[in-house]
């Protein structure tokens, strides 16, 4: 975690100078939301600068992790975008059909894909971040949304270089947004969305209906499904056929490859026909940072902190 929280210039030489201990202690406790009593007092505590409610959805059975670090830097991260977004908070609309037109006519495309719902968060003041790896031992969530006291802040951070992944993960926390699940000074963390909860797979009700909204804003219907007649049918004809389908109807051909996995079960399919209608597309969290980098006046924010961001986003400013 050393070289993604603490400047560069904290070297293990520098670690060892007991002199240096008070400021990299101060830098950490920035960094991670907390309190810190002096280094040397005779009890020395850490306490978080501010208690938020926060609520844990998605966890796969036996799976669960320990998310306190990655959410303490995800808090960090996200205050100082809001901090730094060009444009104020716009609430969206409670309706999926209303925001997918929305999204389609401010954005227009083939579809609604990751890039024009991307646009649409930020043109709403509603920031998307992509992180990274944060360090060895650290668990990280597939999303989450975090509500400061200026707006809510969409963080995305699961392991995939899909744009049809982080389509449906964004379009999941977009929709608990519309909802109104999260509150002011809240947390929503969605630990996994995964082959195992993909869509409409969780007993919580905030899930499935931010699961419904999600589909009805990137399939122009609820509860949207993709089957195929043909059982031989292979991941490169289903690359196609979702294609055909998807640009008729504006449905982005790289989610209804993965719903098709999703109601089949084929998901080595599925993700192969992903990957082959992304084709030489660059990474998706490359495009989600490139959004972020230039959704925000970097001259609000130290250069300590543009650092910082760029570490723990695996990216930097242009």
């Amino acid at each position: 975690m050393q070289n993604v929280l603490l400047p560069e210039w904290v070297t293990p030489e520098v670690l060892s100078d007991t002199s240096a201990s008070l400021e990299i202690a101060a830098i950490l406790a920035k960094r991670l939301g907390l309190r810190t009593s002096l280094l040397f007092d005779a009890n020395p505590r850490v306490e978080s600068l501010r208690r938020r409610d926060v609520k844990y959805k998605r966890s796969i059975p036996n799976k669960s992790k320990n998310l306190t670090a990655s959410t303490a830097i995800a808090v960090s991260v996200a205050e100082s975008i809001a901090a730094a977004c060009r444009v104020e908070f716009i609430p969206f609309v409670g309706s999926a059909n209303a925001l997918r037109q929305e999204v389609l006519t401010s954005f227009p495309g083939n579809w609604l894909g990751l890039r024009n719902l991307l646009l649409s968060c930020w043109s709403h003041g509603v920031p998307v971040i992509y992180l990274a790896e944060l360090g060895i031992g650290v668990a990280k969530m597939d999303g989450m949304v975090i509500h400061t006291d200026s707006r809510p802040v969409i963080i995305l951070s699961k392991a995939s270089p899909l744009w049809a992944w982080q389509l449906f993960i964004l379009a999941h926390e977009v929709a608990h947004l519309a909802l109104g699940h999260v509150a002011p000074n809240e947390v929503l963390i969605d630990e996994e969305l995964s082959e195992d909860s993909y869509a409409l797979k969780d007993a919580d009700l905030d899930e499935r209906a931010a699961d419904m909204f999600a589909l009805e804003l990137l399939n122009g219907r609820s509860n949207a499904t993709y089957v195929s007649a043909d059982n031989q049918i292979n991941f490169r004809e289903l690359a196609h056929s979702a294609f055909e389908h998807g640009k008729e109807h504006r449905i982005d051909p790289g989610h209804i490859a993965l719903n098709f996995a999703n109601q089949s079960g084929k998901w080595g399919m599925g993700i192969e026909a992903a990957k082959v209608l992304q084709g030489e597309n660059p990474p998706a969290p490359v495009i989600i940072n490139e959004a972020m980098w230039g959704g925000i006046n970097p001259e609000t924010l130290p250069l300590e902190t543009l650092e910082f961001l760029g570490r723990v986003t695996g990216s930097h400013l242009e």
